[in-house]
């Protein structure tokens, strides 16, 4: 990716920080079947993290890795469907489309620089799946074990 489009959608980025972060968290907590507060305690670690993951778009580091991980933990848990669940990273490049038709941002939104954007979305949505992947897999193999618990303990009652 070039460098000069990545730091111009990342200026882009940063500029508008406050309001794309408000919609992102927004439209994560329409995700949820139940009405989700700001106030609550998933809200306020999904605000964090989706704060993280922002700032972290032009260069990911162990800040950006963890707060990733803080989403997709969040996410894993639920009962939607995977897609559902993953299509929050899909979020931001909506928003920079929505952007777009902005006057003053349509001339910085070259053809270039929304490409290389929709990249790093994209590199981001890959990382969002895997991390996802691995807490349901943990999440299921919680249940096996615990599955194989219980059947030990019934097996031990009933020769006692």
């Amino acid at each position: 990716m070039n460098n000069s489009m990545s730091k111009e959608w990342e200026y882009i980025l940063h500029a508008n920080r406050d309001v794309i972060l408000e919609q992102w968290l927004e439209r994560s907590l329409a995700l949820f079947p139940e009405k989700m507060g700001y106030d609550t305690p998933v809200a306020e670690v999904l605000a964090d993290a989706l704060s993280k993951l922002l700032c972290g778009l032009g260069e990911e580091n162990q800040r950006f890795r963890d707060a990733l991980d803080d989403v997709t933990r969040i996410l894993a848990v639920q009962s939607f469907p995977p897609s559902r669940a993953i299509s929050i990273f899909f979020e931001p490049k909506t928003m920079f489309r929505e952007m777009m038709m902005k006057p003053a941002l349509a001339e910085r939104l070259t053809l270039e620089v929304q490409s290389a954007f929709s990249s790093r979305i994209d590199e981001l949505v890959l990382q969002a799946f895997d991390s996802y992947t691995q807490h349901r897999e943990k999440i299921a193999q919680l249940k096996v074990e615990e599955g194989s618990r219980r059947m030990y303990m019934a097996l031990r009652r009933a020769e006692a």
